[in-house]
């Protein structure tokens, strides 16, 4: 026996360094120490959880004889056991049906039809990992000293393989967090914009914890609500529910209404969830509104306070987390907020308002369309320089808004902040206005006046509509932007100004420069940093929220109740062109809001070229939707296929009512054949139908 428990420890003993998987270290046990024994069943049992052992590996000598215990599980109570036995020592059962033997013990190994039984603990610094069995199920078995000794050797090999593997496994997780944490931290340094940012490092987020969804929430400067900034789901994850309850309820909720998010921020601690531990109210909310069996919520800790909140949700039922999927977690919520707070951005960028300074909060620019945020990234990227900014686009596109955010993120920003709109001004008086001027240098002219490059001296001039300016008054601004210097009209003392340049032009400066009336010189020296604003028109997406957002504005603004607006009227703002851009529509908004004072807004309370407008297209849509109609019967009668255009984004709603009315149409208005090939009931068809009737009414 000597010789054989040296063998089999010998073959054991490469497997505990070349296998770091103790999975494939312990079936290597089991099949070699069942065979080694002459036994028909040999197991390792594991602390699956706290009074709870399981069967996690097992080696069968005549597998069709020998019914398979793998996976069993037995409630073990070890206080109870350590009372009568010493788990530290081996158990040695001959026979299992002794009247003698425990009856606590027989019910172990009763439903594995064992008759003689040898267990040896396996112990790791004191604490019981688990067993080692080996079984007799067709005879009984003397278990003689030298086989007890030989199985407590196995068991000792187990353990040391236990301890390997946790080290080894610890060292790669450690690894792999580190790994996943700079993987993270290059992604928040590849971005400037906040919003494409956190969607970017969410998505990765999500696939390095392996939860369903994650979201990021931001407590907004009130202090009262959290907003939220950014929301992932992983490809195989079912969040229906959960994107329904954000457009149910808003992207902002209050704290106030929920005492764990109130709690979190003025104690910041992970909070751990997992539904098994929740009230029966709170896990039904969890498991059929959110979709989740468990969470994990850091705070996102930035300056020294707690901007947000991080979560992940998983759908699958969890018994814990383990402190590397919690540290994971934290490290991330961590970066956020180093990034944040290394970068320092401004506290409005940082809370996803968009916004200016907070002095100018009303003034934000709203939209999401990838031209007008590549604008904003390129404002945020030049605001910290002294370089001369030019912003071209229409009329009413929101140049001075962007002209804003420039000064107020720059180093500038607590000096003067200097506005000329250059078309205002007659040309004869332009150049006074800039540069001032000396007493008796004109008519009128009874004192010495400061110009507008003065005024502004050590802070920021924006000089609007840049493209009206005298040939003349451009050689002197050139002056001043290449060297800082200029005279005063009627003077001759030279005068020195440091003044950043944000200039602004509706018109087409390149071309300006072509016809001769705009310098070449003047334009490239401005032109170093070009910003674009994309007009209304290109950016149709944005309506709807700037729409929105002025709704509330001028509700605030005029006192007036006001429910909200129509379909059609919306549709009506959306299908419009805004030659007058965002300035227009704000217009817009303003007259419908006074107008419908106590009700919603309707087609009829907007501005006349913007109904006429929508009648326009509406006909048009008659038109194209009768040609479509015969088009499809015609279809139908020849036996054809249609395709079925879908513009996105769209809604659920909105393409399962294009479907429904393609295929009534194809039908010849049959709602019984509608019903069968739309593959739903008729009471169903006719539910849908008298709901669109009553949206059309409305």
């Amino acid at each position: 026996m000597h010789e054989a428990r040296e063998a089999i420890i010998n073959r054991l003993a490469p497997n505990i360094h070349s296998e770091i998987d103790l999975d494939k270290f312990l079936h290597a046990v089991v099949a070699e120490l069942g065979r080694m024994m002459d036994v028909d069943r040999c197991d390792v049992l594991q602390l699956a959880r706290p009074g709870e052992l399981r069967i996690s590996h097992e080696w069968r000598a005549a597998p069709d004889e020998i019914p398979s215990s793998l996976g069993t599980s037995f409630p073990v109570d070890f206080n109870q056991l350590a009372d009568r036995f010493d788990l530290s020592r081996p158990i040695r059962i001959d026979d299992m049906e002794a009247r003698e033997l425990d009856p606590k013990i027989r019910l172990l190994p009763e439903s594995l039809g064992t008759r003689s039984l040898l267990v040896v603990p396996v112990v790791l610094d004191g604490n019981p990992l688990g067993l080692v069995g080996l079984h007799t199920t067709r005879g009984l078995r003397q278990w003689d000293d030298e086989e007890v000794a030989f199985l407590q050797a196995i068991a000792r090999q187990i353990a040391v393989g236990y301890q390997y593997a946790r080290l080894f496994t610890e060292n790669q997780r450690e690894a792999n967090r580190t790994r996943a944490l700079l993987e993270v931290a290059n992604l928040l340094n590849s971005r400037s914009d906040f919003g494409e940012l956190t969607s970017h490092v969410l998505e990765r987020a999500n696939e390095l914890v392996g939860a369903d969804y994650c979201a990021l929430g931001v407590v907004e400067p009130s202090g009262k609500a959290i907003s939220l900034a950014a929301f992932k789901a992983a490809p195989h994850a079912t969040t229906l529910r959960v994107r329904e309850l954000i457009e149910e309820h808003g992207r902002s909720i209050p704290i106030s209404n929920f005492p764990a998010i109130v709690e979190l921020l003025t104690e910041p601690k992970t909070l751990r969830l997992i539904d098994a531990d929740l009230t029966e109210p709170i896990r039904f909310a969890f498991n059929e509104i959110l979709g989740g069996r468990a969470a994990l919520v850091a705070p996102v800790p930035s300056a020294g306070q707690t901007f947000g909140l991080l979560g992940f949700v998983w759908s699958e039922a969890r018994e814990a987390f383990d402190e590397h999927e919690v540290a994971l977690v934290e490290g991330i919520a961590v970066q956020i907020g180093t990034a944040l707070e290394r970068d320092q951005l401004s506290a409005e960028v940082m809370r996803l308002r968009s916004v200016l300074h907070e002095r100018h909060a009303e003034d934000r620019i709203i939209g999401q369309d990838p031209a007008i945020r590549r604008a904003i990234e390129l404002a945020l990227n030049v605001a910290d320089t002294q370089t001369s900014v030019l912003i071209q686009g229409e009329s009413g596109t929101g140049k001075e808004l962007l002209a804003n955010l420039i000064h107020y993120n720059s180093r500038q920003k607590e000096g003067p902040y200097v506005k000329l709109n250059c078309g205002a001004i007659p040309e004869t008086l332009l150049e006074s206005e800039l540069f001032g001027h000396e007493r008796g240098a004109f008519t009128d002219a009874r004192q010495r006046r400061r110009g507008r490059f003065e005024e502004a001296d050590g802070g920021t001039l924006f000089l609007d509509e840049i493209g009206e300016m005298s040939l003349s008054a451009q050689v002197k601004l050139l002056r001043v932007l290449q060297d800082g210097e200029f005279t005063r009209v009627g003077g001759s003392e030279v005068v020195k100004s440091d003044v950043r340049v944000i200039a602004a032009s509706n018109v087409d400066l390149a071309r300006a420069v072509e016809q001769k009336t705009f310098r070449s010189d003047l334009y490239y020296r401005l032109s170093v940093f070009p910003v674009h604003l994309p007009p209304l028109r290109e950016r149709p997406g944005d309506i709807h929220t700037l729409v929105i957002h002025f709704l509330e504005h001028y509700k605030q603004k005029t006192g007036r109740f006001v429910a909200g607006i129509s379909r059609q009227a919306l549709e009506a703002l959306i299908g419009y062109d805004w030659p007058g851009n965002v300035r227009e529509l704000e217009n817009a908004v303003e007259r419908a809001v006074i107008i419908a004072s106590g009700r919603q807004i309707e087609l009829d309370d907007l501005p006349e070229q913007i109904t006429r407008n929508a009648a326009q297209l509406g006909a048009k849509a008659l038109e194209e939707r009768a040609r479509t109609r015969v088009e499809r019967e015609r279809a139908a009668a020849e036996g054809r296929r249609l395709a079925l255009e879908i513009e996105v984004p769209a809604t659920i709603d909105e393409i399962e009512r294009r479907a429904i009315e393609a295929t009534l149409d194809y039908t010849g208005g049959d709602k019984t054949r509608a019903a069968r090939a739309l593959g739903i009931g008729r009471k169903t068809l006719y539910r849908k139908l008298r709901q669109y009737d009553d949206e059309t009414e409305e």
